[in-house]
């Protein structure tokens, strides 16, 4: 994305990305603003510097404005130096995950060229072991399923499946790539599924690291995502591996290619109702579906 110029409006997800990072950072420490700046916001060279009268207030900010640190003074650590020393602290390995989510950047675009939205998704199935194919690949050729199931509900338990696989953060990622190739109006099957996967999961993202602002963002997060678009004048139609046809196929782990059968299909459906049960009792940030 191209960096924004001087004076600009800045986007509400990147405010939403500082203040979850804060709240997660808070959290896990149990540290107050100042206790946050004096351990994390001096740069090593300058720590022998640190004392009440002189403190950057780095985390008062992020908490008041999600104000983050630009690092122009020498004494004190830009934003990105703050993330990757508070990573390093016990206890706090994994906040760092959340800051640099790609979900975050995502609900900053508008439009995707077609030939970089797959290979967005083709790099992150890789790099979680899943693949992308016909469903006629993916299910056990000896087992064939009942007539009852249809592309959609196999596609969408599939899904579950890989979901269980993915770090919240890059699911999530996937859910929102995955509903942009559906774009074509023939795949509004998979659409519909993948839409209400999406506002269930960031309903739950934006409550577990926003708390009482939540609602305002997710409903921001939503917005962008059904606003998005793929960039019609670059668009190819028709062809294997083109995006009208790459938007029905099914996402698997690749150890499942050519094995998926009624019983996985049965599983992920009780995952989903068992995931349903426990979201009305505890929130689990792990929890990816």
């Amino acid at each position: 994305m191209a960096k924004k110029k001087g004076g600009q409006r800045k986007h509400w997800a990147q405010s939403a990305r500082a203040w979850a990072w804060y709240n997660q950072v808070r959290r896990w420490s149990g540290l107050s603003d100042y206790e946050l700046d004096h351990q994390f916001a001096w740069r090593e060279d300058w720590r022998h510097e640190r004392s009440n009268d002189c403190r950057p207030r780095m985390f008062e900010w992020l908490r008041k404005r999600a104000r983050e640190p630009a690092g122009r003074d020498p004494r004190w650590r830009s934003m990105s130096e703050l993330v990757g020393a508070v990573e390093g602290y016990p206890g706090l390995s994994g906040t760092r995950a959340l800051y640099e989510a790609d979900v975050w950047n995502l609900m900053q675009r508008d439009t995707y060229h077609p030939d970089e939205l797959l290979k967005y998704v083709e790099n992150l199935l890789a790099e979680n072991s899943l693949v992308q194919m016909p469903v006629s690949r993916v299910l056990d050729p000896e087992r064939p399923l009942p007539s009852d199931y249809d592309d959609a509900a196999v596609y969408d338990r599939c899904l579950t499946l890989s979901l269980r696989r993915m770090n919240r953060y890059d699911g999530l990622a996937l859910i929102w790539a995955l509903y942009l190739l559906t774009e074509p109006a023939h795949n509004w099957m998979f659409r519909a599924k993948l839409e209400s996967r999406a506002d269930e999961m960031l309903d739950r993202f934006f409550a577990d690291y926003l708390g009482d602002d939540h609602l305002m963002y997710y409903s921001k997060a939503i917005q962008s995502l059904l606003a998005a678009r793929i960039d019609l004048k670059a668009r190819r139609f028709g062809g294997y591996g083109y995006i009208e046809t790459v938007g029905q196929w099914v996402v698997v782990p690749a150890d499942m290619v050519g094995k998926v059968n009624e019983n996985h299909l049965m599983s992920a459906m009780e995952i989903i109702v068992a995931i349903s049960l426990e979201r009305d009792s505890v929130k689990d940030p792990s929890i990816n579906l």
